[in-house]
């Protein structure tokens, strides 16, 4: 099966909107250590616009086979709950209009954004957290 997340995280790389709130902060399946604690010590770091793109389970349709479609949650940071949704809002439109994107291999197809996104917490950081649930389908075989 290919990696889906990471292409995904490419994508969003790839999306000016995006990268001009967060730079280059988009991580798959955690928020790393270095982003929350300063290096070497035991100093938090404060809150700051980071996407972290999750897997959130899929449905096996065997008749759709070899494409996958694939829940995932997309976890916008950001300094402040309306910093928080400010991230969130290009993440949901890159979703919007994901179409036939080949990255690394894999040939993501598109995106369904799956409801409106929701206010959470971090509950390791505590850090304001906008999320969006998509449903992304793509290729499972690699695509050369």
């Amino acid at each position: 099966m290919t990696d889906h997340l990471s292409a995904l995280r490419k994508y969003l790389l790839g999306k000016a909107d995006v990268i001009a709130l967060c730079e280059q902060r988009i991580f798959v399946m955690a928020l790393p250590a270095e982003e929350i604690m300063k290096p070497g010590t035991t100093e938090a770091l404060m809150p700051r616009k980071v996407v972290v793109i999750l897997a959130s389970g899929g449905d096996a349709n065997p008749g759709m086979r070899p494409i996958a479609r694939a829940r995932t949650d997309f976890v916008c940071y950001g300094e402040t709950d309306f910093e928080a949704a400010r991230m969130e809002r290009p993440v949901a439109e890159a979703l919007k209009t994901l179409n036939r994107e080949l990255i690394d291999g894999v040939l993501l197809h598109n995106a369904t954004v799956a409801g409106g996104p929701f206010q959470a917490r971090d509950p390791e950081t505590f850090w304001p957290a906008m999320r969006r649930t998509a449903v992304v389908r793509f290729d499972e075989r690699e695509v050369v």
